[in-house]
């Protein structure tokens, strides 16, 4: 398996289960005392994190795995509400994911960049 497939299979996994596993464990397990605390740490911890990091393996190899970002930016959009009662007004977080990814992969390309002058 070569380092492209690779990595988007990471990334797939990855997106998979900040947008659709995790909340389906927050929604089982986490009292609903809690539940919006949990949500939140997901939305303005987790998946900014996750934008990030996902953005740093697509800067590896920017030509093939340029999507990466967007399909981040495009996961909350689809996956949450098939676990999470409402949650289409969060829809628009994905835009903000998608720009954290991309400032992540230009900014470490950048860098790398940099350094090879």
């Amino acid at each position: 398996m070569n380092v492209t497939v690779r990595a988007s299979l990471i990334a797939l996994i990855a997106i998979v289960g900040a947008c659709w596993a995790i909340p389906a464990l927050l929604v089982s397990f986490v009292p609903s005392d809690a539940g919006m605390i949990a949500m939140m740490a997901l939305i303005y911890l987790v998946l900014p994190v996750t934008a990030i990091a996902l953005g740093l393996l697509a800067a590896n190899s920017a030509r093939t795995l340029f999507w990466v970002p967007a399909a981040l930016g495009i996961g909350p959009a689809v996956l949450f509400p098939l676990k999470v009662e409402g949650s289409q007004d969060l829809a628009f977080h994905g835009v903000a994911y998608t720009a954290i990814g991309y400032a992540a992969m230009g900014l470490y390309t950048w860098m790398t960049a940099r350094q090879h002058r």
